[in-house]
């Protein structure tokens, strides 16, 4: 097979995307090295095609979002599991306070989206620390409660917390 003028240039070409690839998975290694939940940022963030291609501060943002579609699937199970449990008060004051939280939890990461957009870090901080609290309260309200579906509310609420605890260190290594 002979080499034709255009080779090269294919050939040039395939490197330089195999850089670009290459570099994005390391700015996502790299951040999320520095989290707590190194594999929980890596697992979403990779996830997610234009994390190939993003800065550290389009990485927070892809964050908040993995986290509130998370949050969004935590308050619709909630919902369906809250249909269910019409029997026993306590579960469904635990749904109702999970139910509450979450709400809030998911508008708060929409607030925090707003504050990247204007690189308003501090309040970025403080939306997100406010949907940590949130996933406290949801715990502390179904800390009595015994029932089936506990131990999976209980997970994705710890799953919701810690990527909210990525987003802290995501955002707080950007430069200000």
């Amino acid at each position: 097979m002979a080499l034709t003028r255009s080779d090269p240039l294919l050939l040039l070409l395939l490197l330089a995307f195999a850089s670009l690839t290459a570099s994005g998975a390391t700015i996502v290694q790299e951040n999320c090295g520095r989290t707590l939940y190194p594999q929980l940022c890596i697992s979403y963030l990779s996830q997610m095609p234009e994390s190939g291609s993003a800065d550290a501060h389009h990485l927070a943002e892809l964050a908040i979002r993995a986290a509130a579609q998370v949050g969004t699937k935590t308050s619709t199970y909630i919902s369906k599991v809250l249909n269910s449990a019409l029997n026993d008060s306590m579960w469904q004051q635990c749904l109702n306070d999970c139910s509450e939280s979450y709400i809030n939890a998911v508008a708060e990461l929409d607030d925090s989206t707003g504050a990247m957009d204007e690189f308003a870090y501090a309040d970025v901080n403080k939306f997100v620390n406010a949907a940590i609290g949130d996933t406290q309260t949801c715990e502390e309200a179904c800390r009595n409660s015994a029932f089936g579906e506990k131990a999976t509310l209980l997970k994705m609420n710890e799953e919701f917390g810690n990527l909210c605890k990525v987003i802290l260190v995501l955002v707080n290594i950007l430069p200000k």
